[in-house]
């Protein structure tokens, strides 16, 4: 039977982490054992960065750009194509030969991958492809705005989770990158920070990380210092099973010395 003292954590690391834009969140990932990024957000360039360079050097990092190719003159997607192109990315990578060129996925960022995903959502049910069909797509060419339905939101969200558990289900560490969604009441005070994801697909894809965590920076002479919450105050939402401390740098290194360390105590600890 199973037993608690016998548990070990995975090797491979799973986490998603979440933060305003431009705080860091794909310059710690960089870190991460020879990085594969799906890169989203076209934001590649950071890992030329001269403050990155400065500290880990030219890294070795594979990566893809994927946007929408087919847009009207309004910005309207007229056929979608970014979310299918991600999903043959991870199949080639992932077959004998090239599965073993790289030891960590990143999604960067899961915010604009469930934005594409939206996209082939509204264009499928828009041309009746699947069995609750929606008009979105159709009054969304005839007057340049997007206004999703229900159907297209629950289509997104199945494909957004689909998604993630593809790649979270691999054998590679896994880091799933997103924007912050601050939550007001009606008085305008905080009451919640989340990963900017649609509706219930909050709840679905977080409940798949054991490890969740919020991107903080501070000025620490002339360096930037990026470092984790770890630790729910009640607003953000963040938690870590493996017992990761709050300001733990973000970087490969620290995070990894951090969790064997936990686990190392423990074991030394568990009774014979």
């Amino acid at each position: 039977m199973p037993n608690v003292r016998n548990w070990t954590p995975d090797e491979k690391y799973k986490l998603l982490i979440f933060a305003p834009s431009k705080t860091g969140k794909s310059f710690g990932a960089g870190t991460f054992p020879r990085p594969n990024f799906m890169d989203f957000d076209k934001g590649i360039a950071v890992f030329r960065n001269p403050e990155f360079v400065a500290k880990y050097g030219v890294r070795s990092i594979e990566y893809e750009q994927f946007t929408e190719k087919n847009r009207n003159s309004r910005g309207i997607v007229t056929n979608h194509n970014a979310f299918d192109d991600a999903c043959r990315y991870f199949d080639s990578w992932m077959k004998p030969g090239n599965r073993d060129q790289f030891d960590t996925w990143v999604i960067d960022s899961g915010t604009t991958l469930s934005e594409f995903a939206m996209n082939k959502a509204i264009v499928l049910l828009g041309g009746k492809q699947l069995a609750m069909a929606s008009k979105t797509h159709d009054q969304a060419i005839n007057t340049g705005l997007v206004y999703p339905k229900q159907q297209d939101y629950g289509s997104e969200r199945s494909m957004v989770e689909q998604f993630v558990d593809m790649v979270k289900d691999t054998d590679k560490h896994v880091v799933l990158i997103c924007h912050e969604k601050v939550l007001t009441d009606d008085s305008g005070t905080v009451v919640g920070r989340v990963p900017l994801l649609t509706g219930k697909g909050v709840e679905a894809v977080c409940v798949k990380f054991d490890e969740i965590y919020y991107l903080k920076t501070k000025k620490q002479g002339t360096e930037r210092v990026r470092f984790l919450m770890t630790h729910t105050e009640g607003i953000t939402k963040v938690g870590t099973r493996y017992g990761i401390p709050d300001g733990t740098a973000w970087e490969w290194d620290e995070l990894d010395k951090v969790r064997r360390g936990i686990h190392a105590a423990q074991k030394a600890a568990t009774p014979k």
